[in-house]
């Protein structure tokens, strides 16, 4: 990843942050959070989707995010990274919602740990 790329990431993390700002947050139910934190979550994703290639990750992990999304972003199964494409992509979802205030706890991206390893 370059520097541009990631200023790039660093910025679109910010002007989201600075978006969700305007409102109270003790006015803001956890439910309506969830949602406006999903739909700059998706915009994150198209974002993300300009510098790595969709078709590059791999078919099982890119399933698991898809469902995370239409899920409402309740992450409920992981998404678990297997290819440097998945891991890419998962790095820099996490660097764009951590420097959006929503908290690396946000993203999918977990593996379960396998019984006897």
């Amino acid at each position: 990843m370059s520097g541009y790329e990631l200023f790039r990431i660093l910025t679109l993390g910010g002007l989201i942050l600075g978006a969700g700002i305007s409102r109270p947050a003790s006015q803001e139910t956890r439910d309506a959070r969830r949602a406006r934190n999903c739909g700059y979550y998706r915009e994150m994703v198209r974002h993300a989707f300009e510098s790595i290639d969709k078709k590059a990750l791999t078919p099982r992990f890119a399933a698991d995010h898809e469902a995370f999304i239409e899920g409402g972003c309740l992450a409920v199964m992981p998404a678990c990274p297997a290819s440097s494409a998945d891991f890419a992509f998962a790095d820099m979802l996490l660097m764009m919602t951590v420097s959006a205030n929503m908290g690396s706890t946000f993203t999918p991206f977990w593996c379960p740990v396998k019984e006897g390893g």
